[in-house]
């Protein structure tokens, strides 16, 4: 249990965003097959993440969800600016709100994940023993 202390927030925010997007996949695959696909994938990398969060392997967990969250994020600021193929309807429709509650929890996994792993990169030096 001592991974879920350390690791909680970031458990949560994977939960959130696989959470937004898994209530959206009916939808997205009945608009657009792939990226209801896609959604599917970004929830089950959520869960895998978040699993990894859990283990003694929590840095894979942060990598995993840091790349999940910067394609969710770089993936809707292309449906909102130029547009995916077959999915031009939400071009100039930044004010959805579920997707504004997805950035937000993407951006602060991208911000957790980056101070969490830059931590764990840190090599602490202790003075020589004389």
């Amino acid at each position: 249990m001592k991974h879920l202390q350390d690791h909680w927030f970031g458990l949560l925010l994977l939960a959130g965003i696989g959470w937004m997007h898994f209530k959206d996949i009916p939808d997205k695959l009945g608009e657009t097959a792939y990226l209801g696909w896609l959604y599917i994938l970004l929830v089950a990398g959520c869960a895998a993440a978040g699993a990894w969060l859990l283990s003694s392997h929590w840095k894979n967990g942060y990598a995993l969800g840091l790349m999940i969250s910067g394609g969710a994020i770089l993936a809707y600021t292309l449906t909102r600016t130029v547009g995916l193929p077959n999915a031009r309807g939400d071009v100039g429709n930044w004010a959805e709100p579920a997707g504004i509650i997805s950035l937000a929890l993407e951006a602060a996994f991208v911000v957790l994940s980056t101070v969490q792993l830059r931590r764990s990169t840190v090599v602490v030096q202790t003075p020589a023993l004389r």
